[in-house]
Protein backbone atom coordinates (compact mmCIF):
# COMPACT_ATOMS: atom_id res chain seq x y z
CA UNK A 1 0.00 0.00 0.00
CA UNK A 2 1.42 3.30 -1.00
CA UNK A 3 1.38 5.89 1.28
CA UNK A 4 0.48 9.64 1.19
CA UNK A 5 3.14 11.81 2.67
CA UNK A 6 1.03 14.87 3.87
CA UNK A 7 2.48 18.37 5.19
CA UNK A 8 1.12 19.55 7.84
CA UNK A 9 0.13 23.00 8.26
CA UNK A 10 1.10 25.02 11.06
CA UNK A 11 -0.13 28.32 12.18
CA UNK A 12 2.77 30.75 10.10
CA UNK A 13 1.74 28.65 7.36
CA UNK A 14 -2.10 30.11 8.04
CA UNK A 15 -1.18 33.62 8.36
CA UNK A 16 1.32 33.65 5.65
CA UNK A 17 0.09 31.23 2.83
CA UNK A 18 -3.48 31.55 3.11
CA UNK A 19 -4.85 34.84 1.86
CA UNK A 20 -8.69 36.07 2.87
CA UNK A 21 -10.75 38.34 0.59
CA UNK A 22 -12.28 40.91 3.09
CA UNK A 23 -14.56 42.98 0.55
CA UNK A 24 -17.99 44.02 1.88
CA UNK A 25 -18.87 46.95 0.21
CA UNK A 26 -21.54 46.05 -2.57
CA UNK A 27 -23.07 44.37 0.30
CA UNK A 28 -23.36 47.86 2.43
CA UNK A 29 -24.70 49.50 -0.56
CA UNK A 30 -27.31 46.84 -0.71
CA UNK A 31 -28.52 46.92 2.62
CA UNK A 32 -28.49 51.09 2.60
CA UNK A 33 -30.64 50.79 -0.59
CA UNK A 34 -33.32 48.52 0.96
CA UNK A 35 -33.65 50.68 4.09
CA UNK A 36 -37.07 51.95 3.82
CA UNK A 37 -36.79 55.07 5.72
CA UNK A 38 -34.35 56.01 2.64
CA UNK A 39 -37.50 55.26 0.22
CA UNK A 40 -39.59 57.54 2.33
CA UNK A 41 -36.72 60.27 2.66
CA UNK A 42 -36.54 60.31 -1.53
CA UNK A 43 -40.58 59.83 -2.22
CA UNK A 44 -41.41 63.04 0.49
CA UNK A 45 -38.08 65.13 -1.66
CA UNK A 46 -40.17 64.20 -4.80
CA UNK A 47 -43.04 65.12 -3.70
CA UNK A 48 -41.96 68.36 -1.96
CA UNK A 49 -40.33 69.34 -5.35
CA UNK A 50 -43.50 68.51 -6.70
CA UNK A 51 -45.86 70.62 -4.82
CA UNK A 52 -43.90 74.00 -5.39
CA UNK A 53 -43.13 73.10 -9.19
CA UNK A 54 -46.50 72.57 -9.88
CA UNK A 55 -48.56 74.02 -6.95
CA UNK A 56 -46.48 77.13 -6.67
CA UNK A 57 -48.04 79.30 -9.05
CA UNK A 58 -51.48 78.71 -7.58
CA UNK A 59 -50.43 80.90 -4.24
CA UNK A 60 -50.62 84.22 -6.65
CA UNK A 61 -54.10 85.71 -5.63
CA UNK A 62 -56.53 87.75 -7.88
CA UNK A 63 -55.64 90.70 -4.67
CA UNK A 64 -55.88 93.97 -6.01
CA UNK A 65 -53.10 94.89 -3.87
CA UNK A 66 -53.74 97.88 -2.81
CA UNK A 67 -54.19 99.01 0.90
CA UNK A 68 -55.42 102.17 1.65
CA UNK A 69 -54.77 103.58 5.32
CA UNK A 70 -56.90 106.21 5.42
CA UNK A 71 -57.47 109.20 8.54
CA UNK A 72 -60.70 107.26 9.30
CA UNK A 73 -58.49 104.29 9.65
CA UNK A 74 -55.59 106.21 11.91
CA UNK A 75 -58.52 107.25 13.88
CA UNK A 76 -59.78 104.11 14.76
CA UNK A 77 -56.51 102.78 15.78
CA UNK A 78 -55.94 105.53 17.95
CA UNK A 79 -59.46 105.21 19.29
CA UNK A 80 -58.79 101.65 20.38
CA UNK A 81 -55.45 102.50 21.44
CA UNK A 82 -57.07 104.96 23.85
CA UNK A 83 -59.86 102.72 25.39
CA UNK A 84 -57.23 100.16 26.26
CA UNK A 85 -54.67 102.07 27.76
CA UNK A 86 -56.47 105.29 28.89
CA UNK A 87 -54.07 107.39 26.43
CA UNK A 88 -53.36 108.33 23.30
CA UNK A 89 -50.41 106.28 21.77
CA UNK A 90 -46.93 107.98 21.17
CA UNK A 91 -45.77 108.23 17.64
CA UNK A 92 -43.77 105.35 17.59
CA UNK A 93 -46.37 102.93 18.79
CA UNK A 94 -49.05 104.90 16.10
CA UNK A 95 -46.45 103.88 13.75
CA UNK A 96 -46.55 100.52 15.46
CA UNK A 97 -50.30 100.04 15.10
CA UNK A 98 -50.00 101.17 11.35
CA UNK A 99 -47.93 98.39 10.53
CA UNK A 100 -49.70 95.62 11.81
CA UNK A 101 -52.86 96.94 10.40
CA UNK A 102 -51.37 96.63 7.54
CA UNK A 103 -49.56 93.49 8.26
CA UNK A 104 -52.91 92.12 8.96
CA UNK A 105 -54.82 93.98 5.35
CA UNK A 106 -52.32 92.02 3.51
CA UNK A 107 -52.81 88.32 4.90
CA UNK A 108 -56.82 89.20 5.02
CA UNK A 109 -56.94 90.76 1.82
CA UNK A 110 -54.52 87.36 0.00
CA UNK A 111 -56.94 85.14 2.31
CA UNK A 112 -60.09 86.76 0.67
CA UNK A 113 -58.59 86.15 -3.08
CA UNK A 114 -57.54 82.68 -2.55
CA UNK A 115 -60.87 82.23 -1.38
CA UNK A 116 -60.21 80.77 2.24
CA UNK A 117 -63.38 82.26 3.62
CA UNK A 118 -65.44 80.13 1.57
CA UNK A 119 -68.06 76.90 2.70
CA UNK A 120 -65.67 78.21 6.24
CA UNK A 121 -68.97 77.39 9.10
CA UNK A 122 -67.09 80.05 11.60
CA UNK A 123 -66.61 82.82 9.08
CA UNK A 124 -70.21 82.38 7.40
CA UNK A 125 -71.87 82.45 11.06
CA UNK A 126 -69.67 85.55 11.54
CA UNK A 127 -70.82 87.46 9.04
CA UNK A 128 -74.59 86.84 9.47
CA UNK A 129 -74.02 87.97 13.08
CA UNK A 130 -72.32 91.22 11.71
CA UNK A 131 -75.24 91.83 9.49
CA UNK A 132 -77.71 91.00 12.38
CA UNK A 133 -75.88 93.87 14.36
CA UNK A 134 -76.00 95.82 11.11
CA UNK A 135 -79.76 95.76 10.97
CA UNK A 136 -79.69 96.98 15.00
CA UNK A 137 -77.51 99.97 14.21
CA UNK A 138 -79.37 100.86 10.97
CA UNK A 139 -82.95 100.30 11.92
CA UNK A 140 -82.80 101.84 15.54
CA UNK A 141 -85.93 101.48 17.63
CA UNK A 142 -87.30 104.73 19.37
CA UNK A 143 -88.14 104.85 23.05
CA UNK A 144 -91.74 104.10 23.24
CA UNK A 145 -94.23 106.40 24.57
CA UNK A 146 -97.21 106.28 27.72
CA UNK A 147 -100.07 105.20 25.18
CA UNK A 148 -97.72 102.71 22.79
CA UNK A 149 -97.10 100.42 26.14
CA UNK A 150 -100.65 101.00 27.31
CA UNK A 151 -102.08 100.12 23.86
CA UNK A 152 -99.68 97.23 23.97
CA UNK A 153 -100.16 96.23 27.68
CA UNK A 154 -103.90 96.04 26.31
CA UNK A 155 -103.67 93.93 23.74
CA UNK A 156 -101.88 91.51 26.21
CA UNK A 157 -103.06 91.58 29.17
CA UNK A 158 -103.44 88.23 30.19
CA UNK A 159 -99.76 88.04 30.32
CA UNK A 160 -99.33 90.47 32.90
CA UNK A 161 -102.60 89.46 35.58
CA UNK A 162 -101.20 90.07 38.72
CA UNK A 163 -101.91 86.46 40.68
CA UNK A 164 -103.14 86.59 44.00
CA UNK A 165 -101.55 86.37 47.43
CA UNK A 166 -101.94 84.38 50.17
CA UNK A 167 -101.22 84.35 54.25
CA UNK A 168 -101.82 80.75 55.58
CA UNK A 169 -100.45 78.12 58.15
CA UNK A 170 -99.63 74.86 56.46
CA UNK A 171 -99.61 70.79 58.24
CA UNK A 172 -97.50 69.10 56.16
CA UNK A 173 -98.24 65.37 55.55
CA UNK A 174 -95.23 63.21 54.30
CA UNK A 175 -95.00 60.73 51.01
CA UNK A 176 -92.05 58.84 52.71
CA UNK A 177 -93.91 58.26 55.74
CA UNK A 178 -97.81 58.09 54.48
CA UNK A 179 -97.24 56.91 51.55
CA UNK A 180 -100.53 55.63 49.37
CA UNK A 181 -102.60 57.03 52.09
CA UNK A 182 -100.70 60.45 52.47
CA UNK A 183 -104.02 62.36 50.85
CA UNK A 184 -106.39 60.52 52.64
CA UNK A 185 -104.84 60.72 55.86
CA UNK A 186 -104.56 64.49 55.00
CA UNK A 187 -108.73 64.52 53.77
CA UNK A 188 -109.41 62.59 57.51
CA UNK A 189 -107.38 65.50 59.31
CA UNK A 190 -109.27 68.25 57.21
CA UNK A 191 -112.99 67.24 58.05
CA UNK A 192 -111.87 67.47 62.02
CA UNK A 193 -110.51 70.72 61.23
CA UNK A 194 -113.43 71.98 59.42
CA UNK A 195 -115.94 70.27 61.90
CA UNK A 196 -113.99 71.65 64.99
CA UNK A 197 -112.90 75.37 63.99
CA UNK A 198 -111.63 76.08 67.24
CA UNK A 199 -109.36 72.63 67.29
CA UNK A 200 -105.50 73.68 67.60
CA UNK A 201 -103.74 73.59 64.80
CA UNK A 202 -101.83 70.16 64.32
CA UNK A 203 -98.47 69.86 64.17
CA UNK A 204 -97.99 67.72 61.00
CA UNK A 205 -94.69 65.94 59.97
CA UNK A 206 -91.51 67.17 60.53
CA UNK A 207 -89.95 69.50 57.90
CA UNK A 208 -87.64 72.42 57.37
CA UNK A 209 -90.43 74.62 55.62
CA UNK A 210 -92.39 77.05 57.52
CA UNK A 211 -95.85 76.35 58.70
CA UNK A 212 -96.80 80.44 58.61
CA UNK A 213 -96.44 82.42 55.22
CA UNK A 214 -97.68 86.26 54.64
CA UNK A 215 -99.00 87.29 51.62
CA UNK A 216 -96.96 84.78 49.87
CA UNK A 217 -97.13 85.34 45.54
CA UNK A 218 -97.23 82.78 42.95
CA UNK A 219 -93.85 82.99 42.61
CA UNK A 220 -93.19 82.49 46.64
CA UNK A 221 -95.16 79.27 46.67
CA UNK A 222 -93.34 77.96 43.13
CA UNK A 223 -90.14 78.73 44.34
CA UNK A 224 -90.77 76.81 48.12
CA UNK A 225 -93.47 73.84 46.82
CA UNK A 226 -93.25 73.76 43.14
CA UNK A 227 -95.93 74.73 40.64
CA UNK A 228 -98.41 71.71 41.26
CA UNK A 229 -98.93 73.21 45.24
CA UNK A 230 -98.83 77.15 43.45
CA UNK A 231 -101.62 76.14 40.66
CA UNK A 232 -103.99 74.57 42.91
CA UNK A 233 -103.86 77.63 45.47
CA UNK A 234 -104.69 80.16 42.15
CA UNK A 235 -107.99 79.05 42.72
CA UNK A 236 -108.49 79.16 46.66
CA UNK A 237 -110.95 82.41 47.01
CA UNK A 238 -111.93 81.89 50.52
CA UNK A 239 -110.66 81.58 53.76
CA UNK A 240 -110.13 78.66 56.34
CA UNK A 241 -109.07 75.09 56.03
CA UNK A 242 -108.22 73.99 52.71
CA UNK A 243 -106.62 70.78 50.73
CA UNK A 244 -105.05 68.67 50.39
CA UNK A 245 -102.51 70.93 48.29
CA UNK A 246 -99.31 68.63 46.59
CA UNK A 247 -95.79 69.27 46.48
CA UNK A 248 -92.60 67.59 45.74
CA UNK A 249 -92.81 66.68 49.45
CA UNK A 250 -95.51 64.97 50.36
CA UNK A 251 -99.69 66.82 50.98
CA UNK A 252 -100.73 69.88 52.83
CA UNK A 253 -103.31 71.07 54.28
CA UNK A 254 -103.55 75.09 54.88
CA UNK A 255 -105.10 77.49 56.41
CA UNK A 256 -105.76 80.73 54.88
CA UNK A 257 -106.13 83.61 57.34
CA UNK A 258 -105.71 86.53 54.11
CA UNK A 259 -106.42 86.57 50.61
CA UNK A 260 -105.26 89.26 48.15
CA UNK A 261 -106.97 88.53 44.79
CA UNK A 262 -105.15 88.60 41.23
CA UNK A 263 -106.14 91.38 39.15
CA UNK A 264 -105.53 92.48 35.82
CA UNK A 265 -102.04 95.20 36.00
CA UNK A 266 -102.11 98.41 35.32
CA UNK A 267 -99.27 100.01 33.74
CA UNK A 268 -97.29 102.14 36.48
CA UNK A 269 -97.30 97.98 38.22
CA UNK A 270 -95.45 96.32 35.34
CA UNK A 271 -94.12 99.47 33.24
CA UNK A 272 -90.39 97.53 33.02
CA UNK A 273 -91.32 94.09 32.09
CA UNK A 274 -93.98 96.00 29.50
CA UNK A 275 -91.19 98.06 27.65
CA UNK A 276 -88.81 95.00 27.45
CA UNK A 277 -91.40 92.87 25.78
CA UNK A 278 -92.35 95.91 23.58
CA UNK A 279 -88.73 96.60 22.75
CA UNK A 280 -88.23 92.83 21.53
CA UNK A 281 -91.43 92.65 19.64
CA UNK A 282 -90.59 95.56 17.89
CA UNK A 283 -86.79 94.63 17.14
CA UNK A 284 -88.46 91.41 15.56
CA UNK A 285 -90.73 92.60 13.45
CA UNK A 286 -88.26 95.02 12.17
CA UNK A 287 -85.46 92.18 11.78
CA UNK A 288 -87.69 90.24 9.47
CA UNK A 289 -88.87 93.15 7.74
CA UNK A 290 -85.18 93.97 6.83
CA UNK A 291 -84.89 90.07 5.91
CA UNK A 292 -87.69 90.40 3.94
CA UNK A 293 -86.04 92.72 1.88
CA UNK A 294 -83.16 91.29 1.04
CA UNK A 295 -84.45 87.91 0.88
CA UNK A 296 -87.03 89.61 -2.11
CA UNK A 297 -83.28 90.45 -4.31
CA UNK A 298 -82.72 86.56 -4.52
CA UNK A 299 -84.40 83.69 -6.46
CA UNK A 300 -84.28 80.20 -4.26
CA UNK A 301 -84.59 77.10 -5.72
CA UNK A 302 -85.38 73.93 -3.09
CA UNK A 303 -84.76 70.51 -4.17
CA UNK A 304 -88.65 69.88 -2.81
CA UNK A 305 -88.54 65.74 -3.68
CA UNK A 306 -85.19 65.33 -1.96
CA UNK A 307 -86.91 67.67 0.49
CA UNK A 308 -90.37 65.61 1.15
CA UNK A 309 -88.08 62.32 1.24
CA UNK A 310 -85.88 63.92 4.37
CA UNK A 311 -89.34 64.73 6.03
CA UNK A 312 -91.05 61.51 5.73
CA UNK A 313 -88.09 59.99 6.64
CA UNK A 314 -88.05 61.91 9.69
CA UNK A 315 -91.92 61.08 10.44
CA UNK A 316 -91.29 57.37 10.16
Amino acid sequence: MQKTAEKPINQETLTSQISIQTNNKPELLIRILREPLLHFLVLGALLFGLYFWVGSPSITSTSAKQIEVSSPVINSLQATWKLQWGRKPTPQQLQKLVDNYVHDEVLYQEALALGLDDKDIIVRRRLIQKMQFLVQDVAGIKEPSDEELQSYLDAHAERYTIPGRFSFNQVYFSQELHGDETDTDAQNLLTQLQNEPNRAQPRGDRSMLPKTYTLASAKTLNNTFGGTLAREMAEVTEKGWQGPFHSAYGSHLVNVTQIEPGHPATLAEVRKNVRLDYLRDQKQKQDELFYQKLRDRYTVSIDEEALNQELQEGDA
